[in-house]
């Protein structure tokens, strides 16, 4: 019994968790200006995977490892995006993260979400691609993906490719998806066209 989680922890570790948190359930959004800045939105809650590894193998948590959680989610604070980070307890987290960053800016956030501009002027909004391996070694841990990602793009963008579940309409709404229950990478590339005016 014990070999297959270690094999699943091990297999975890290395696919998943170069960050500390995984987003659970979520709302996340992208608000991109026509000065090709753009701001974002997380909200939601986030599992600490090697809490969770702990529970799920000794089926509680020590109060060392809640007073280390309670002390990440003080240091989490520091950072001026963060608006508001709640250890609930369970190695869950609660938490409203947002800002803005100028063009040509990069964001990663919890290793699950990117925005990024290559030297062409292609802008790239895109979460993680998960393989449908990872998201069954997370449902063993008890962590179940659940989310929707949503962007918003002035008039002045082209869109080059995209593989939302819903797009604008003549021009009126946004692009979203639905994450976790696809296996297809939210992905939206983009360049803003320089004939258009801001």
């Amino acid at each position: 019994m014990r070999k297959p989680f270690t094999w699943l922890t091990v297999t975890v570790m290395t696919a998943l968790l170069t960050g500390c948190l995984i987003p659970e359930r979520f709302t996340a959004k992208v608000d991109v200006h026509p000065d090709a800045s753009f701001s974002y939105l997380y909200k939601g809650t986030a599992v600490d995977a090697m809490g969770m590894m702990k529970l799920r193998k000794q089926g509680s948590l020590s109060d060392k490892d809640h007073q280390g959680m309670t002390a990440q989610a003080q240091k989490m604070q520091e950072d001026p995006d963060v608006k508001k980070v709640v250890y609930n307890g369970k190695a869950r987290f609660s938490l409203e993260i947002s800002g803005t960053r100028a063009a040509g800016e990069s964001l990663r956030l919890l290793d699950m979400f990117s925005v990024q501009t290559d030297q062409d002027g292609v802008m790239t909004i895109a979460a993680k691609p998960l393989k449908e391996k990872e998201k069954n070694d997370l449902s063993q841990l008890g962590i179940n993906l659940n989310g929707k990602l949503t962007v918003h793009l002035p008039s002045n963008v082209e869109v080059i490719s995209q593989n939302a579940n819903s797009a604008p309409i003549l021009g009126i709404g946004s692009y979203s998806w639905k994450i976790g229950g696809l296996g297809v990478r939210p992905e939206i590339k983009l360049r803003f066209m320089s004939s258009s005016k801001p």
